[in-house]
Order: C-alpha cells, then sequence, then structure tokens
C-alpha cells in the first residue's frame, strides 16, 4: 500500500462500514475486538453502511456466544452470521462475503471480508480485501 498522508479515527462513529481495501493515502482505524480495545489500521477507502446493521451485530457479538470477549478470533458459525446480516441488504448481498482464510485475524467490530463487483455495482474493482466495522461493545 502506499505511504497514507493521514489517519481517520472511526472510535466516535456508531454507524456500520466497510473499508475497501486499496491506495487511498488515507488509513482508517477502529476501537475493536469487545472489551480487548484493539486499534488495528487499514489504508482503504471507507463506504458507510445502514445504521440497522449495528444492531444485529451488536446482538451477536455481546450475545450469550461471546459476551463482548470476541478479541482472538472468528469462528465459522460467527462468520455465517455476519454473512446472513450482509445479505440482508440488496446492494452488498451477492458482492460482500466474510474472508473465510481470515477468520483468525477478525474480531468483533473488525471482520475481514472479500469483495467483489460482480461487473456492475463498483466498476473497476475486481476481488478485493476490505473490513467491515462498527462501534465497538465496551
Amino acid at each position: 500500500m502506499s505511504q497514507p498522508r493521514f489517519t481517520i479515527d472511526l472510535w466516535d462513529n456508531d454507524l456500520p462500514g466497510l473499508i475497501i481495501a486499496c491506495k487511498s493515502g488515507v488509513t482508517y482505524t477502529n476501537q475493536v475486538g469487545g472489551y480487548a480495545c484493539r486499534h488495528p489500521e487499514i489504508e482503504g477507502v471507507f463506504v458507510p453502511l445502514p445504521g440497522s446493521m449495528s444492531e444485529k451485530l451488536d446482538a451477536h457479538f455481546t450475545g450469550p456466544k461471546w459476551c463482548g470477549h470476541c478479541y482472538d478470533a472468528i469462528d465459522d458459525e460467527t462468520a455465517s452470521t455476519v454473512d446472513e446480516i450482509l445479505a440482508e441488504l440488496a446492494f452488498v448481498s451477492t458482492t460482500v462475503r466474510v474472508d473465510r482464510k481470515k477468520l483468525a485475524d477478525s474480531c468483533e467490530a473488525w471482520i475481514w471480508v472479500t469483495i467483489s463487483s460482480n461487473g456492475y455495482l463498483w466498476p473497476g474493482l475486481s476481488e478485493e480485501n476490505g473490513v467491515l466495522t462498527w462501534g465497538n461493545s465496551d
């Protein structure tokens, strides 16, 4: 990636978003990982998503399975749950999926995804990686 010119901290942003990994000169970070309060970074472009997603994601990550302690990795069951939540959004339902190769690098509020334009949604974008992020539960 190129040398970022500045960093945008999404910590105060409660809306979910997709960070498409690409050379942009902008690095994004967020407080993630539940009570671990990690601060990973990625260079790219931020695409806001509907706020309704946050409630469903929060319910899963603060519910009985994780209780706010999802900071080491996610499992396939959680990846499938996140895919189901993404599938409810018509414009990303066939283009954004949890990256099963990066489950160990994902945690609450920082889920690695694969992004495909399918030739019409985001012209010029081939298969890319990115991060689904939202407000941390801590």
